[in-house]
């Protein structure tokens, strides 16, 4: 049982993934690891929970900030950028904290580096075009999420679908 609701999930993000493969580049998606990793958030323990989206999305909001400080605020050292994530990371503990960590730190801190992985090598190439560039990197990421957790969703609820039909089935030899 557990078996066929990992094939079903697995499944159902392949086919999510195959499809924004091939139209993907239509919304700005032209790399899937960001929706994978958000795959992987939301089925890392099901169902679901709006916490550890949450947690994901305000992480990549933090991570602009983060790049915006930089490029507006300091200078482009490497103390810098060690300023911002320290901030940053303080930032999400805080929020994980204070939700008693229904927006996890682990979410939070994976929303983050998803923004600055995907980001920053635009903005090391030209840190000037942060106000042009961010916003467009930020939306697609964030939209890349939101498929990824889709898709997890959508693959939780055809698991736990199949299952549910599976369990009330009457068993070989059993009287219904």
């Amino acid at each position: 049982l557990l078996s066929s609701r990992i094939l079903i999930r697995g499944a159902v993000l392949a086919l999510v993934a195959a499809v924004l493969a091939l139209t993907g580049g239509a919304l700005g998606i032209d790399t899937l690891w960001p929706v994978l990793l958000a795959a992987a958030i939301g089925l890392s323990a099901v169902p679901l929970s709006a916490g550890r989206a949450g947690a994901f999305v305000v992480g990549a909001l933090v991570s602009w900030v983060a790049l915006a400080v930089r490029a507006g605020l300091l200078p482009d050292m490497a103390v810098s950028q060690a300023i911002v994530v320290v901030l940053g990371i303080a930032l999400i503990t805080a929020i994980a904290a204070a939700t008693a960590d229904l927006a996890p730190l682990w979410a939070g801190l994976a929303g983050y580096a998803a923004f600055a992985a995907f980001y920053e090598p635009v903005f090391a190439a030209s840190p000037t075009t942060f106000l042009a560039d961010s916003a467009v990197a930020l939306v697609t990421v964030l939209l890349a999420t939101a498929f990824g957790f889709g898709a997890a969703l959508l693959g939780d609820l055809a698991a736990s679908t199949r299952s549910s039909t599976v369990e009330s089935a009457p068993v070989a030899g059993e009287v219904a």
